[in-house]
Protein backbone atom coordinates (compact mmCIF):
# COMPACT_ATOMS: atom_id res chain seq x y z
CA UNK A 1 0.00 0.00 0.00
CA UNK A 2 1.45 3.44 -0.98
CA UNK A 3 1.48 6.56 1.26
CA UNK A 4 -1.51 8.29 2.24
CA UNK A 5 -1.91 11.86 0.73
CA UNK A 6 -4.42 14.14 1.43
CA UNK A 7 -6.48 16.32 -1.44
CA UNK A 8 -5.57 19.54 -2.72
CA UNK A 9 -7.50 22.39 -2.78
CA UNK A 10 -8.50 25.64 -4.47
CA UNK A 11 -7.69 28.82 -3.07
CA UNK A 12 -10.12 31.66 -3.72
CA UNK A 13 -11.05 34.89 -2.32
CA UNK A 14 -14.71 34.42 -1.04
CA UNK A 15 -14.03 30.94 1.19
CA UNK A 16 -14.18 31.28 4.68
CA UNK A 17 -10.95 30.94 6.78
CA UNK A 18 -12.13 28.24 8.72
CA UNK A 19 -9.62 25.08 9.41
CA UNK A 20 -12.99 22.71 8.60
CA UNK A 21 -13.49 24.26 4.93
CA UNK A 22 -12.30 22.63 1.67
CA UNK A 23 -11.28 25.88 0.42
CA UNK A 24 -8.52 28.24 1.99
CA UNK A 25 -8.35 32.11 1.29
CA UNK A 26 -5.22 33.93 0.27
CA UNK A 27 -5.14 36.18 3.72
CA UNK A 28 -5.12 33.22 5.20
CA UNK A 29 -1.31 32.20 3.52
CA UNK A 30 0.06 35.26 5.40
CA UNK A 31 1.05 37.22 1.93
CA UNK A 32 -1.07 39.66 0.93
CA UNK A 33 0.38 39.82 -2.74
CA UNK A 34 -0.93 37.05 -4.13
CA UNK A 35 -3.94 37.36 -6.11
CA UNK A 36 -7.56 35.88 -4.30
CA UNK A 37 -7.22 32.70 -6.67
CA UNK A 38 -3.17 32.21 -6.92
CA UNK A 39 -3.55 28.60 -6.91
CA UNK A 40 -3.93 25.38 -5.31
CA UNK A 41 -2.92 23.99 -1.70
CA UNK A 42 -1.21 21.04 -1.58
CA UNK A 43 -0.97 18.93 1.74
CA UNK A 44 1.07 15.63 1.39
CA UNK A 45 4.05 14.14 2.96
CA UNK A 46 7.61 15.01 3.62
CA UNK A 47 9.33 13.13 0.95
CA UNK A 48 6.28 13.94 -1.97
CA UNK A 49 6.63 17.39 -0.85
CA UNK A 50 10.40 17.15 -1.31
CA UNK A 51 10.19 15.91 -4.84
CA UNK A 52 7.73 18.63 -5.58
CA UNK A 53 10.22 20.90 -4.36
CA UNK A 54 12.71 19.68 -6.33
CA UNK A 55 10.98 19.57 -10.05
CA UNK A 56 10.60 23.40 -8.81
CA UNK A 57 14.36 23.75 -8.36
CA UNK A 58 15.44 22.70 -11.62
CA UNK A 59 13.11 24.81 -13.72
CA UNK A 60 14.15 28.64 -14.75
CA UNK A 61 12.93 31.21 -12.76
CA UNK A 62 10.15 32.21 -15.31
CA UNK A 63 8.58 28.68 -14.89
CA UNK A 64 8.88 27.72 -11.41
CA UNK A 65 5.34 27.35 -10.30
CA UNK A 66 5.35 26.86 -6.09
CA UNK A 67 3.90 29.77 -4.68
CA UNK A 68 4.37 29.75 -0.98
CA UNK A 69 6.19 27.07 1.30
CA UNK A 70 3.80 27.05 3.90
CA UNK A 71 5.21 24.47 6.46
CA UNK A 72 6.52 20.87 6.33
CA UNK A 73 3.44 19.20 4.78
CA UNK A 74 1.54 22.41 2.67
CA UNK A 75 2.61 24.38 -0.83
CA UNK A 76 0.64 26.38 -2.27
CA UNK A 77 1.11 26.22 -6.24
CA UNK A 78 0.33 28.00 -9.24
CA UNK A 79 -3.14 26.57 -10.48
CA UNK A 80 -1.38 26.17 -13.74
CA UNK A 81 0.82 23.95 -12.66
CA UNK A 82 -1.38 21.48 -10.72
CA UNK A 83 -1.75 18.51 -13.86
CA UNK A 84 1.94 18.30 -14.76
CA UNK A 85 2.71 17.94 -10.83
CA UNK A 86 0.22 15.69 -10.56
CA UNK A 87 1.01 12.86 -13.11
CA UNK A 88 4.55 13.42 -11.91
CA UNK A 89 4.08 12.64 -8.61
CA UNK A 90 1.84 9.57 -9.65
CA UNK A 91 4.77 8.00 -11.52
CA UNK A 92 7.11 8.86 -8.64
CA UNK A 93 5.37 6.67 -6.31
CA UNK A 94 4.81 4.06 -8.73
CA UNK A 95 8.44 4.01 -8.92
CA UNK A 96 9.42 3.77 -6.06
CA UNK A 97 6.56 1.98 -4.43
CA UNK A 98 8.04 -1.76 -3.39
CA UNK A 99 5.42 -4.89 -4.19
CA UNK A 100 5.82 -7.77 -1.53
CA UNK A 101 4.72 -10.36 -2.81
CA UNK A 102 4.31 -13.47 -0.12
CA UNK A 103 4.29 -16.92 -1.03
CA UNK A 104 2.50 -19.68 0.70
Amino acid sequence: MGPKRKAERKVTASSSKSSTSSKASAGSVGNDSLPASAGYLISCDVPTKQFIQHMNDIRTQDKKFILEDLDAEHLLIKAKARPEIEAKVERWMDDVSVIIKIKR
